[in-house]
């Protein structure tokens, strides 16, 4: 990763374990404080990580989203809620919310995203799509090929933040997508991904990218 972030910020990771230890290993690496929020006695190999990176540390989901400035919810839609209800006042801080496969109402919830914003009142409230395998995602710049971050929000400053962090984990480009009113435009990308990887079995090493002459 070449390129690295003018400032250092305080990042919280909350969610699924396969995609925190990615993300984590990403933003560590590029300079940032990490805070990895878990249950209690959930994971060995987080534990392994923050032994590996003086800049990251596993603690209790609440210490993680107090110490942060912006927090990243990398779960499966079924838990979003309940993590959210665990963030206490964060009305202020952006959330990035990188819940996957989207595919159906959450709770009484349209989507993730409006649950997020329901439930904690932040107005910082973005929703990405990496567009790729957790292979990949873990090294989204390889030899010729250029991974693309896709985003869905109504905050301005939270797509920001989404940008520069894209930047620092080494995506090629971050598309917006537009407002909230789009996030189903993201869950038919993730549907379509699901199905070449999964239902067609070519693997986890694929992407959905943008080409511009």
């Amino acid at each position: 990763m070449g390129y690295k972030a003018f400032a250092t910020m305080n990042i919280a990771i909350i969610g699924n374990e396969k995609m925190t230890s990615v993300l984590a290993q990403g933003l560590a690496l590029a300079g940032h404080e990490v805070f990895i929020g878990i249950k209690e006695n959930q994971s060995i190999l987080l534990d392994f990580l923050a032994a590996e990176f003086d800049n990251l540390s596993v603690v209790t989901i609440e210490e993680a989203a107090t110490i942060a400035d912006i927090i990243i919810m990398a779960t499966v839609p079924e838990d979003v809620r309940e993590a959210a209800y665990l963030l206490d006042d964060v009305r202020k801080k952006v959330i990035i919310d990188l819940s996957f496969m989207n595919f159906s109402r959450t709770g009484n919830y349209l989507n993730t995203l409006n649950a997020i914003k329901a439930i904690t009142g932040s107005l910082y409230i973005v929703k990405g799509f990496s567009a790729s395998g957790f292979e990949l995602a873990a090294c989204p710049v390889k030899d010729d090929s250029e991974i693309n971050m896709f985003i869905v929000g109504d905050s301005k400053k939270a797509k920001e933040m989404v940008k520069l962090l894209a930047r620092d984990l080494g995506y090629a480009s971050c598309h917006d997508f537009g407002g909230s009113e789009s996030v189903a435009l993201l869950d038919e990308m993730a549907i379509c991904h699901h199905h070449l990887s999964h239902g067609q079995q070519r693997g986890e090493k694929i992407s959905i990218r943008i080409l511009k002459n």
